[in-house]
């Protein structure tokens, strides 16, 4: 088994500060103090609420300003990331065994719309490092159920905690109402590009039977 890096005591912050430690924070993150969080300054502006011509968008703006999104969070997350010893496409495996318990390698690569060898490569990382372990399905002798030891369940215990006071910083200084829209218009935009997605494979394999 790989020499395991300690697991910082507190959430992102303790990746700055050096803090020592191995335990799991025992509690959710801690609200995140008032003003732009480390790594998130930079970004656009947000038209002022109830004023959509305060930004005048057209459709490239919208795809840039989710990249922009997306890109702050993969740096704000990845020192962490880092320092709990997984590496790129891990923690989210890890995370969702920690919420919904054992599962098969093709669930996983389902959920997350992933190609299952890539997942396949990812597991048996994370069974190197002692986080994961397989098991033979009962129901499918051909198949492996994946499950967390209980170094990976600490593991993945910091990370959700570290991905909830991420999470507090992204959403600061939005109402309860505008969170819930936030969240549906992701659900509905993620909805959107699966379907048009197989629209395009569906039109492709047409031609190609044409």
């Amino acid at each position: 088994m790989e020499d395991t890096p300690a697991t910082p005591t507190t959430p992102l912050r303790s990746v700055d500060s050096g803090a020592p430690g191995s335990a799991v924070p025992a509690s959710p993150a801690a609200p995140v103090d008032s003003g732009t969080p480390a790594g998130l300054a930079g970004t656009v502006p947000s038209p002022a609420l109830g004023d959509p011509s305060a930004m005048d968008l057209d459709l490239t703006d919208y795809r840039s300003l989710l990249f922009r999104a997306a890109h702050a969070q993969r740096a704000l997350m990845h020192p962490f990331m880092a320092s709990i010893g997984l590496g790129t496409g891990q923690p989210k495996l890890l995370s969702y065994l920690h919420r919904f318990g054992a599962c098969s390698q093709r669930e996983l690569a389902n959920y997350f719309e992933l190609d299952p060898a890539g997942v396949s490569r990812a597991l048996d990382a994370l069974e190197r490092k002692g986080f994961v372990t397989f098991e033979q399905d009962a129901s499918d002798r051909r198949a492996k159920v994946v499950r967390l030891t209980p170094e990976g369940a600490r593991v993945a215990q910091s990370w959700d905690a570290a991905c909830c006071e991420e999470a507090q910083a992204m959403l600061e200084g939005f109402s309860a109402k505008e969170r819930a829209a936030f969240a549906n218009y992701l659900t509905r935009a993620h909805a959107n590009l699966r379907a048009y997605s197989k629209r395009l494979t569906a039109a492709k394999e047409a031609r190609r039977d044409a």
